[in-house]
């Protein structure tokens, strides 16, 4: 858009801009994306229109939201069943997508949201330098994956009390599950300490071993609906979350569940041209059904 006549101050940190539709209800709103500088911190902001916001800008008037990215996890590009094109930004108690008309779009939006947050990270505590226990997860800390989860009443979900609606973050040698509006601390598990991972229909669960902060046992967790949001989906970035500890994935039956011998540690050399075994696609019934 044309900002040529608007005050330096209003525009000189703007690094994107225009229109996005709100996934929640498709309205379309005038999205900007704003870097660090005089006027604050680095942030996504909309107003209801591109009219609303020159107006603004030119006379203070505050935007219709406004996103602080240094409260982002990370942002991820997704999909669902109506939308192709979703750009998620993921706090620690919320989620907010705005939907592209096409994939050039998408990226040109997820590059410059990413830019902006990975500015942002530095100075920041980084979230492998986080204990491998229960603590809070730092304001400013990317990860590379975020779903929201639903931690089940079995296994360690019961035993340590975790069920409930969670944030699973994913880096590169840990996974965090922050609870959602709540000021609990978190459960860091380093990916090193999971034994394997496995689904079943929209479940799945990660083995830990006695090493982990919360003992031995299994956390079985479920996923939304969505195309992307398949339990493999999950596993198959843990898998490959590290590169030096590849986890064992199993489909599992949840009415007959039976332990599988964790096999022996590959050599490196071994594991070059090693590929993520194919999903079985069993009818199974949900162990919560």
């Amino acid at each position: 858009s044309d900002l040529w006549f608007l005050a330096s101050d209003a525009v000189e940190d703007i690094r994107k801009c225009g229109y996005l539709r709100k996934q929640k209800h498709g309205h379309k709103r005038f999205f900007v994306l704003r870097a660090a500088g005089p006027l604050g911190p680095s942030r996504l902001e909309y107003y209801d229109s591109e009219k609303k916001f020159r107006t603004a800008a030119a006379a203070p008037s505050p935007p219709k939201r406004v996103i602080f990215l240094s409260q982002c996890f990370t942002v991820n590009k997704r999909a669902d069943s109506k939308n192709k094109y979703l750009i998620a930004l993921y706090t620690k108690d919320e989620y907010f997508a705005i939907v592209a008309e096409s994939e050039q779009e998408q990226e040109d939006w997820y590059v410059a949201v990413s830019a902006l947050m990975s500015e942002g990270k530095r100075g920041h505590v980084d979230s492998d330098d986080l204990d491998d226990g229960y603590g809070t997860v730092s304001p400013g800390t990317v990860f590379k994956e975020v779903w929201q989860v639903n931690v089940k009443p079995k296994g360690l979900g019961q035993t340590k009390n975790l069920t409930g609606v969670y944030r699973l973050c994913l880096s590169a040698k840990t996974v965090h599950l922050v609870k959602l509006n709540s000021d609990n601390p978190c459960v860091n598990l380093q990916l090193m300490n999971i034994r394997r991972c496995g689904h079943s229909e929209s479940f799945f669960f990660i083995e830990v071993g006695r090493s982990s902060s919360i003992g031995p046992g299994e956390i079985w967790m479920q996923l939304p609906d969505g195309p992307t949001r398949h339990p493999l989906t999950v596993c198959g970035c843990l898998w490959r979350g590290s590169e030096t500890h590849q986890l064992p994935m199993t489909h599992q039956e949840p009415q007959r569940p039976r332990p599988l011998p964790l096999p022996r540690r590959p050599d490196p050399a071994e594991c070059a041209g090693t590929r993520l075994p194919a999903s079985r696609t069993d009818s199974t019934t949900s162990p919560w059904s």
